[in-house]
């Protein structure tokens, strides 16, 4: 079996520390740094929420979970980071900024500790992070760590995201993504504002100018509270937060450099699916038993819905609920479904989770970081190695500073021979404006065949999943033999002749894929 890139880490690292080993004390400091690094890359992918208050992060955060979990509402509720993480028994872990042992509590004390009450600030203030373990299923692949809202002038309210990010007000402009080092990929939250306007006041503020150096391989933003765009009768709601999303990436400066994609999604639909429950579909079966238009008529808005002279079924106090947890278009969507003859508890969550773009956010996250995992966070381990000596030379003698180097060259020598460093090294040469490709559609090809839309060897040519193996193989040998041409045609330099190379080398990779074995 092919050897992992994570075994080969591993095994660069006990190389490393049998290098280090001879000079036992001497070198402790150096192997103590350097193991903290590999429990470092050891650990699952971790994925930083970050946003504005009332941008609907938390809802976010619990929808993707499936779970209610973090303290949701219109006001800044999350004071303290915590850190997500699956378990095969929950609870909840509190650390604090002191260094006092961490403390357990039970799953129900969570919002008590993070939400921000008055009488209890002095309590969270001295809380560092609060570590959350849950069955939920979808935390087997990521660490999901939701962080306080940053607000518009990153006042006192952000300082505790800000301290996570190890970032100061004064520098949120010229900082990069890569001062989040305790997280490997960022989901960054954008609410709607206005009918047509998204949040890109924040955009702008977190991101940076041109000294941020945020990729699409590492930041993916959510456009969330699309459901509360929707009207009856017009487009469905993702389709208008879609038109949103584009322009917005379009007419914010150079957004396309520092986002995979902004997408829109019905966070509180998804939310409400995951938590719906027998009693809940009850409710809704019996909403979905009135004519249609009697029901429009009082999905216009909250007080028509929820008023005690409705002529609806149901107390009000029960569509109040209903109405917070699906808000109007979700109602309606359940409704309908139900109508539809989608009227189980499975099939009907199933229904509103793809509705709600949920689903497809999910699938996002798993295909776009997912993928890229291992080499994201070998490629963070080598680059924190290679700071070593700069950060640790004082007070390193000559054979402790020879033995450093040489455990450096143990990784150095790892990252030469590891192709996919230097497809990544590419795609942030692209994103970053250091390539000049002679057109849109060629930075397109590039990143299509580095596997930026997915990895199979369909989404890498561009071909519909249904071509046959044979035209996939002739599809690559032609792009293969154009690039050839063009690297070696005397017409690039530098970044863009050593890209062109790694592109030749992707498709030979992917010819040799497709002789080897079947795509399917």
């Amino acid at each position: 079996m092919t050897e992992t890139l994570e075994r080969r880490l591993a095994d660069a690292f006990a190389e490393a520390d049998r290098i280090l080993a001879p000079g036992a004390e001497r070198t402790r400091l150096l192997r103590q740094a350097l193991g903290a690094i590999r429990e470092r890359s050891r650990a699952l992918m971790s994925v930083a929420v970050v946003g504005r208050v009332s941008s609907g992060k938390s809802t976010l955060v619990n929808a993707l979970i499936g779970e209610q979990r973090v303290a949701t509402g219109s006001q800044e509720l999350t004071y303290n980071v915590n850190r997500l993480r699956y378990g095969t028994k929950p609870g909840l872990m509190v650390h604090y900024k002191d260094d006092r042992p961490p403390v357990p509590y039970s799953l129900e004390a969570l919002e008590s500790l993070t939400a921000r009450r008055e009488e209890h600030m002095e309590q969270l203030q001295g809380i560092r992070e609060v570590v959350v373990e849950t069955t939920a299923k979808y935390l087997r692949s990521f660490e999901l760590i939701d962080t306080p809202g940053l607000d518009a002038v990153f006042g006192d309210d952000s300082l505790n995201t800000l301290e996570f990010l190890r970032m100061v007000p004064g520098e949120i402009r010229t900082s990069t993504l890569q001062h989040a080092s305790t997280a490997d990929a960022l989901l960054l939250v954008v609410g709607i504002r206005g009918p047509a306007e998204a949040d890109t006041q924040l955009l702008d503020n977190f991101l940076g100018g041109e000294r941020a150096d945020a990729t699409p391989l590492n930041a993916l933003g959510v456009l969330t509270k699309c459901e509360h765009r929707w009207r009856y009768g017009e487009a469905h709601p993702l389709v208008i937060g879609r038109q949103l999303a584009d322009r917005t990436l379009r007419e914010a400066p150079n957004m396309h450099r520092r986002l995979y994609d902004l997408t829109p999604v019905c966070s509180l639909v998804g939310l409400g699916a995951s938590v719906l429950d027998g009693p809940t579909l009850e409710q809704l079966r019996e909403l979905a038993a009135l004519p249609p238009e009697r029901l429009r008529g009082r999905l216009v808005m909250a007080d028509r819905f929820t008023a005690g002279n409705a002529e609806l079924p149901l107390e009000p106090a029960e569509r109040r609920r209903l109405w917070d947890q699906f808000a109007a278009y979700g109602l309606f969507a359940a409704t309908t479904a139900i109508r539809a003859g989608i009227d189980t508890l499975e099939p009907l969550r199933a229904h509103l989770l793809a509705d709600s773009g949920m689903e497809d956010l999910r699938a996002k996250l798993v295909d776009h970081f997912g993928h890229r995992a291992a080499l994201l966070k070998f490629h963070a381990a080598t680059e924190r190695i290679g700071r070593m000596p700069h950060k640790l030379a004082a007070g390193l003698g000559p054979r402790e500073r020879t033995a450093l180097d040489e455990a450096i060259g143990v990784f150095t020598g790892l990252s030469l021979n590891e192709p996919g460093i230097d497809q990544l090294t590419v795609l942030r040469n692209l994103y970053t404006g250091r390539l000049s490709p002679g057109s849109d559609e060629e930075a397109e090809e590039v990143r299509r065949v580095l596997g930026e839309f997915g990895r199979r060897p369909c989404d890498r040519l561009g071909a519909p999943p249904d071509t046959p193996p044979e035209r996939l193989q002739q599809l690559a040998r032609e792009r293969h033999a154009w690039w050839s041409v063009h690297w070696m045609s005397g017409i690039l330099y530098g970044p863009d002749r050593e890209a062109a190379r790694i592109v030749v080398r992707a498709y030979e990779y992917l010819i040799h894929e497709l002789n080897a074995v079947s795509p399917w």
